[in-house]
């Protein structure tokens, strides 16, 4: 090759590599951070969901069912289809967990047709089940029922997932949080025993080693009455303490999570009204020996929140009014 055109390739080639370089930059990036929407509308489906999680390997969101129908996947336009497939009997479906590590999806589930049919005699079933994360299909159905047999009732709510995989439920009725193993072996991890006598309702595993656990009643005019938050040691579960607040705005937290700055960010009440929601994030001091509300805005009537890997909040607007609603909205909500 002349001279001439060795320097002129010479010249070529580092430009060439550059662009190359920042368009494959580009298309990573785009990967990565996909455009989120401010809102997603899934209309046609009686869905009635009561918890939501994103799933950051295919960008989408997962929604359970209250009334007892698959979980499903939502893509940003709205449309959707059942994920979860393989049980021997329905459920209602409350909490969601996604355990990246070990490809699973956990659900808490329970009878919702004997929950909320008004018969002291029925008490409902709680269930762990353990999902494969990619195909849908479910791997373990875990009956939790018998480690609460004196409990009034049972509504498995909200889950949390530890370092080891140890798996936390709460069970808002019968006022206890359950342990299963990576084996699958169930125990009774926790029973409410503060001087605050409600259920356990959202939680989330801080990595320093313990659970941060809402509990909370509702009263008969649909508002938050007797929270608090607890502090529950995972190897020390009698050692738990209530947390202290040092300003207002906490009411006790439906969903909730723990995000990448340690601060636990959920959904909380009013104190005025049912269904006057907001999402609240807590700031914790002495490793959580106390806390305060440094963020807080109203949202429409919601349960819970998920968060996507850039800390966007998406909660899923609820309507216990009419659970054959057809139209429900997740929302993106900023402080």
């Amino acid at each position: 090759m002349k001279s001439k055109q060795l320097k002129k390739l010479g010249v070529i080639l580092p430009i060439f590599t550059m662009l190359f370089t920042a368009s494959t930059n580009v298309i990573a990036e785009s990967l990565k951070s996909p455009v989120l929407p401010e809102t997603i509308t899934i209309g046609g489906i009686a869905q009635n969901p009561e918890g939501i999680e994103f799933n950051k390997n295919n960008n989408t969101f997962l929604l359970s069912s209250l009334n007892a129908a698959p979980v499903l996947k939502v893509n940003f336009d709205g449309t959707f289809k059942a994920f979860t497939r393989g049980e021997k009997f329905p459920l209602s479906t409350a909490g969601l967990q996604i355990d990246y590590k070990r490809n699973r999806l956990l659900v808490a589930g329970f009878n919702g047709k004997e929950l909320f049919d008004k018969d002291p005699a029925t008490k409902g079933t709680a269930h762990l089940r353990i999902y494969n994360l990619e195909t849908g299909i479910i791997e373990k159905d875990i009956n939790l029922s018998s480690l609460a047999p004196k409990a009034d009732a049972y509504f498995a709510n909200d889950i949390a997932v530890d370092n080891k995989g140890n798996v936390y439920i709460s069970d808002w009725y019968a006022k206890v949080i359950y342990k299963v193993d990576l084996e699958g072996k169930a125990t009774l991890f926790w029973t409410n025993k503060t001087s605050i006598p409600s259920g356990a309702n959202g939680l989330d595993f801080h990595p320093d080693g313990y659970l941060l656990v809402s509990i909370l009643n509702i009263n008969d005019k649909w508002l938050y009455t007797d929270y608090g938050l607890v502090k529950i040691p995972v190897n020390a579960p009698k050692s738990a303490t209530l947390v202290k607040f040092s300003n207002s705005g906490y009411a006790g937290f439906d969903g909730m999570f723990i995000n990448a700055k340690g601060n636990v960010v959920g959904v909380t009440n009013n104190g005025t009204s049912a269904g006057g929601n907001r999402l609240i994030e807590l700031s914790g001091k002495n490793n959580w020996k106390s806390a305060k509300v440094i963020n807080s805005k109203d949202i429409t009537p919601s349960t819970t929140v998920a968060v996507t890997p850039d800390n966007k909040h998406y909660v899923i607007n609820q309507d216990f009014s009419n659970e054959l609603q057809k139209t429900w909205r997740i929302e993106q909500i900023k402080f």
